[in-house]
């Protein structure tokens, strides 16, 4: 029985070796666990700090931009105010000299009699619509443009369906 014995007492400091070995093993990892938590931890700081760094370079470059954009809009709204003023000067320079204040006195005395001229024609316009021409028909009876009878029959049909 002693060879049972001696063999008993090897399984015992094999199994106490195995253990010790394994003992070993889990603390190795401990450390191991440990030391990458340390590194996630780090990789995630130098994260937070490029962002952090990003966004405030991304903040002042969009201040330059507005910045930029306000200088280059009042050099603009400058250069749309001196291009008005001189088409102004310009405008008014010109008008002066192609129709002189005497020609405008001209210009009154005729207008009333052309609007009484108006005045006829669109009353035959209305004569000819009410006997039931169509707007080419009348049109071409009173040699007027097409679309200044549309015209005229529009504003006619429109006042009357403002007075029913």
């Amino acid at each position: 029985m002693i060879p049972l014995d001696w063999f008993l007492i090897a399984m015992i400091i094999l199994v106490i070796l195995v253990n010790i070995r394994s003992f070993l093993v889990l603390a190795e990892l401990k450390q191991k666990r440990a030391q990458m938590r340390e590194d996630i931890d780090a990789i995630h700081g130098s994260m937070e700090e490029f962002v952090t760094s990003v966004e405030k370079e991304n903040d002042e470059l969009y201040e330059k931009l507005i910045d930029y954009i306000r200088v280059k809009d009042s050099k603009l709204d400058e250069r749309i105010r001196m291009l008005e003023e001189k088409l102004n000067t310009v405008t008014t320079d010109s008008f002066a000299k192609t129709f002189p204040l005497e020609e405008h006195d001209d210009v009154k005395q005729v207008y009333p009699e052309a609007s009484a001229v108006n005045d006829q024609e669109n009353d035959k316009m209305l004569k000819l619509y009410k006997q039931g021409f169509s707007e080419k028909q009348i049109a071409k009876v009173l040699q007027i443009d097409l679309g200044e009878v549309e015209l005229v029959l529009n504003m006619f049909k429109k006042k009357q369906s403002y007075q029913k």
